[in-house]
């Protein structure tokens, strides 16, 4: 029998980097499928035309946007629905916190079908403006009442188009449509046995 021979620290790390590269990329490809198929999924559900009242498509977005915990800001226009900014972290954090906003855009087309648009607004806050004051100063003591000051950032929101949103609005009006998609999207992803 031979003595297991010890690599040395030199050779080690170039023996060892090809089994490392093969291990990451089997990690990488088992979630590879799933997220290839939710992109799929989530792109088909871009291209949808309703054949339902805009009331109707309108009034599902608001509810899924509630059910997520966003406030529904009041809109003149019945095609348009905005949520009020939402930290996404706890708030109690000044920085490194997430906020968030939605906006949803409907449109009429002229062969009578309906359209929806889903878009996440989102910047990241690197702490908060000055405090200030919310009442008046105290004639006796001088004290005042103080309010934390706003979320602070220096850079501009980022704005995307929210298709998991309208994935998700789609499998709330059209189970069968989006069960039929599904099936459509597993059989393209699935290899062909020979």
């Amino acid at each position: 029998m031979h003595a297991p021979r010890r690599l040395s620290d030199e050779t080690r790390t170039p023996t060892l980097l090809p089994v490392i590269l093969a291990g990451l990329l089997l990690l990488g490809g088992t979630g590879c499928a799933n997220n290839k198929r939710q992109l799929l999924l989530e792109r088909s559900a871009a291209y949808v035309a309703y054949r339902l009242p805009p009331e109707q498509v309108m009034e599902a977005a608001r509810e899924l946007l509630k059910d997520r915990g966003y406030l529904i800001l009041a809109s003149t226009d019945p095609l348009y629905i905005r949520t009020d900014w939402r930290g996404k972290f706890d708030e109690s954090l000044d920085i490194g916190g997430m906020r968030e906003r939605h906006m949803v855009v409907g449109k009429q087309l002229d062969d009578g079908r309906f359209v929806l648009n889903a878009y996440r607004m989102s910047y990241t806050t690197i702490g908060r403006t000055a405090p200030h004051p919310i009442t008046r100063p105290n004639e006796t003591t001088g004290a005042q009442r103080m309010v934390k000051g706003d979320p602070l950032s220096y850079a501009r929101p980022v704005l995307v188009r929210d298709l998991e949103l309208e994935w998700q609005l789609l499998s709330r009006l059209a189970p069968s449509v989006t069960h039929e998609l599904e099936s459509q999207a597993d059989q393209y992803l699935t290899p062909e046995s020979k």
